[in-house]
């Protein structure tokens, strides 16, 4: 062997480099994608979650209160979640015998939030003797 040959390095080519550097760059895209994804999801949850708790709340109170009276109310929890309650008489007409003392409201929760106008609602009859209407 010469002189020469001994000190020979041998070394990546450009070519090498760049095709290493692609592939890093695509899986690291695909990486970032789905971290992504994976933090929406999280925070999606989180709202909905929230919502929920804030509709049930809603309709502890509708339970709550002393009288039922027919209508619509809507309000603000916060800057990103609103409210809206309706209370209905539930027609029983085909269900019940109109000499029933006992009243069937149906109350309903809507709470919202978001841009996308994302929602989750509950529903549920509450009965009332007629005489505390």
């Amino acid at each position: 062997m010469t002189r020469q040959h001994m000190f020979i390095q041998r070394g990546f080519s450009l070519l090498e480099v760049l095709v290493a550097f692609t592939i890093l760059t695509i899986t690291l895209g695909v990486l970032l994608n789905i971290f992504s994804l994976a933090i929406r999801t999280t925070q999606s949850a989180q709202q909905q979650q929230k919502a929920m708790l804030l509709a049930e709340s809603k309709l502890t109170e509708l339970y709550a209160g002393t009288t039922l009276q027919p209508g619509r109310e809507q309000g603000w929890f916060d800057d990103h979640y609103w409210w809206e309650t309706r209370v209905e008489e539930f027609d029983t007409r085909e269900l019940m015998d109109n000499q029933s003392l006992l009243l069937p409201y149906r109350l309903s929760v809507v709470v919202g939030w978001g841009i996308h106008d994302r929602h989750y609602q509950l529903t549920t009859l509450r009965l009332v003797r007629q005489e505390a209407r």
